[in-house]
């Protein structure tokens, strides 16, 4: 029995800008210019000829030299664009796994959701894939105060909706139709017009473990997707997204591609066996995986990072190795978040021993980074003491930091 039935196709049109999406142009010749970063110290470039999770990635250089690079031994492969943000008009669908698809609803069927993205063309959600549903009001500056609140909502087991209103009504969502939502809750059941709504968070289950390693394809205007399988050949990419579809697109609409589960493991998938954390005062403070201590998006010296983990002064991150590890990489800097006064010392310990220290590091400068050799180590220890003015401000990243097979 599907979870939540739906009726109708033409209802988003009216109350969300339902359109079509340009066709895929297909031109220029055979594959992409790449930058590529592997598990060893330096990017190689060229142009991407073929990829695969079977057989890794192909480049062909200015000199038409052709370099295979396994699957295991990639971390990321970045085209010369940029990922965008979705289009004003969009609707956002968090799915499982916190993938992402921004695009126009084109339809809707019995037990799946249709979006036309401009990267995908028309694809096909299935509703059980689908963790929220963002409208296009869910963008603008009008209700960013809401949405926010609405973010930081506790997720306890029950369907929420936000309304424009600000109002949050909870419950069992029975129903997506053209006329609005259906929610069951205390009073009953409600439908709720779309013309009320804003944004539409779905309970659901914790997604299935997907194999590794597996890719995550970040697109140029729609979003990010896990895929299960990927076969990239000259100009075009032939993607399984997690949820099953298969989608072929042009390569170009494709902005980056990661492993995940390859030789390079970032730190952030790691739980540390002890972390310690002395505040000068009574402040305590967790330590964040891939955000800032404050829980935004780790920024150092004017640069984003999506990798890293956020602690603040004094605090000791303890990993354990298990002598599986070859390598230790990370940057790290103080995050642009904090204030003039941040000013910390950094120690790195492997199996106790001192391995690597930097005393006065201070807000504006990104250190590293830095290899560390950790072959046959079973432990290692991250810690940020307080610098010159106790722990005033430091909020402090460790950047794409990394443990290497």
């Amino acid at each position: 029995m599907p979870r939540i039935t739906h009726s109708g196709c033409l209802w988003l049109a009216a109350v969300y800008g339902v359109g079509l999406c340009p066709a895929m142009a297909q031109t220029g010749p055979p594959g992409v210019d790449v930058t590529v970063k592997t598990i060893a110290p330096d990017l190689v470039q060229g142009r991407l000829a073929a990829l695969s999770l079977r057989d890794g990635a192909v480049l062909v250089t200015d000199a038409g030299a052709r370099q295979r690079i396994p699957t295991n031994d990639l971390v990321h492969i970045a085209l010369a664009t940029t990922a965008s943000m979705r289009g004003s008009s969009d609707i956002s669908l968090t799915l499982t796994g916190d993938d992402e698809l921004y695009g126009r609803v084109d339809g809707i069927g019995e037990d799946e959701v249709i979006i036309d993205s401009a990267d995908l063309g028309k694809v096909s959600v299935p509703l059980e894939a689908i963790v929220r549903l963002d409208t296009p009001r869910g963008s603008s500056a009008a209700y960013q105060e809401f949405v926010s609140w609405f973010d930081r909502k506790a997720r306890d087991g029950e369907d929420r909706i936000l309304l424009t209103n600000g109002d949050v009504v909870r419950g069992f969502v029975t129903a997506i139709n053209r006329e609005g939502v259906a929610i069951e809750s205390d009073l009953g059941e409600t439908l709720l017009p779309h013309r009320l709504v804003v944004a539409v968070r779905l309970a659901a289950a914790p997604p299935a473990p997907i194999k590794r390693p597996h890719m995550v394809i970040r697109l140029r205007s729609s979003g990010r997707l896990t895929v299960s399988d990927l076969n990239w050949s000259g100009d075009v990419a032939e993607a399984r997204l997690r949820f099953g579809a298969t989608v072929r697109l042009e390569a170009r609409r494709i902005a980056r591609v990661d492993v995940v589960g390859g030789r390079w493991e970032w730190l952030g998938e790691h739980h540390p066996i002890s972390y310690e954390h002395t505040p000068m005062l009574s402040m305590d403070w967790e330590y964040v995986p891939d955000r800032n201590v404050r829980g935004g998006p780790i920024t150092v010296a004017g640069k984003t990072f999506e990798h890293g983990v956020g602690v603040h002064s004094r605090s000791c991150l303890t990993y354990d190795l298990k002598n599986a590890y070859r390598e230790f990489v990370t940057s790290f800097g103080i995050d642009d978040d904090s204030g003039p006064y941040a000013d910390v010392s950094v120690f790195i310990l492997v199996d106790g021993k001192p391995r690597f220290d930097q005393a006065h590091v201070r807000r504006g400068t990104l250190h590293g980074p830095i290899h560390l050799d950790v072959a046959r180590a079973q432990r290692i220890e991250l810690i940020v003491d307080f610098g010159d003015n106790g722990d005033l401000q430091d909020r402090f990243n460790w950047v794409a930091a990394a443990l290497v097979r």
